[in-house]
């Protein structure tokens, strides 16, 4: 018995080798992109409901920021700065996404050259959702 699992562990081994040898093939690019609208149902009167897009900026705020409206100033003052933080945004699938826009917009801070390079941008987590019902794109 033992000298059959003998036998049999070298072929194993160099079985299980060949399925990645021939699998091993460079993907094709896409040189050509189309917005993501996904039709997920049709709503009473024909309409169609297309997936809701969001995006979860994370990122970090690395020096001061100047308020859109003076009396917010302080509230943005105690926004945390060089520490990890999240947002959750709605997404335009037909449009260019300006990551540090939306998050300068989102904390209602002036958006400006300087202010951008206070913005680093950690990661983009991305959800998308079939609603029910229409759904008012941004």
């Amino acid at each position: 018995m033992k000298t059959i699992h003998l036998l049999a562990m070298p072929l194993l081994a160099i079985s299980s080798l060949q399925p990645l040898t021939a699998l091993a093939a460079t993907p094709a690019v896409e040189s050509v992109a189309a917005p993501a609208q996904i039709r997920c149902n049709v709503a009473g009167g024909g309409n169609n409901v297309y997936a809701v897009h969001a995006d979860k900026i994370i990122f970090r705020l690395t020096g001061p920021l100047q308020a859109v409206d003076p009396a917010d100033q302080a509230a943005l003052d105690k926004i945390p700065r060089n520490s990890e933080l999240d947002i959750k945004v709605l997404d335009n699938p037909f449009a260019v996404a300006d990551l540090r826009g939306k998050v300068l917009s989102f904390i209602a801070a002036v958006d400006n050259a300087n202010a951008r390079q206070v913005v680093a941008i950690v990661d983009i987590d991305y959800a998308m959702v079939c609603p029910v019902k229409p759904f008012p794109l941004p």
